[in-house]
């Protein structure tokens, strides 16, 4: 077991090759009603990574939580509707699609509340496992505080067992 951190730079992350319940790299909606929970985007390594709960996931039963890794992006576009609030919200995917142009993987997200993510790389990585400890259910975003929301999601710093994972690399040279 790992942080999700450091499952992100681990050379022997390939070792998690499996298939899961469903594949988001190739899966139409496969994260549908999963819960965004973060994005990280790093400049410098030319990396996004997304956060799941998937706890709410309408595809999922054997995990809670799933990152999606996309290396050597090339494109990125974000829109969001939604006004700054004091509080954590859930942001449920209504939409995942995921689609191979040229080489490349593009993958679009729409979730609730407005928020639209596109993003287009030469090589994706999708992880699916556990955070140990996270409840059955989400916290509840109106009652709890941000404390109770904070121990009651998956986090970069979480510890997390992988057990499945899938890999879209590129076929075309740059």
């Amino acid at each position: 077991m790992m942080s999700i951190e450091e499952l992100l730079s681990s050379p022997d992350r390939r070792g998690y090759a499996a298939m899961p319940e469903t594949d988001a790299l190739v899966e139409v909606d496969g994260l549908q009603e999963a819960d965004l929970v973060d994005v990280r985007f790093d400049a410098d390594a030319g990396s996004l990574v997304l956060l799941f709960d998937l706890r709410t996931a309408l595809q999922f039963r054997l995990a809670n939580t799933a990152v999606l890794v996309m290396r050597d992006v090339e494109e990125v576009r974000w829109f969001s509707k939604e006004e700054r609030g004091d509080r954590r919200t859930a942001h449920y995917v209504m939409s995942s699609n995921p689609t191979t142009r040229e080489g490349r993987f593009v993958f679009e997200l729409v979730c609730l509340r407005g928020w639209d993510l596109s993003a287009v790389s030469s090589s994706a990585e999708f992880f699916v496992g556990d955070v140990p400890d996270l409840p059955s259910a989400p916290p509840n975003f109106v009652e709890d505080d941000e404390r109770a929301i904070a121990m009651g999601m998956p986090a970069w710093r979480s510890m997390f067992k992988p057990e499945w994972a899938t890999f879209l690399d590129s076929t075309e040279p740059r």
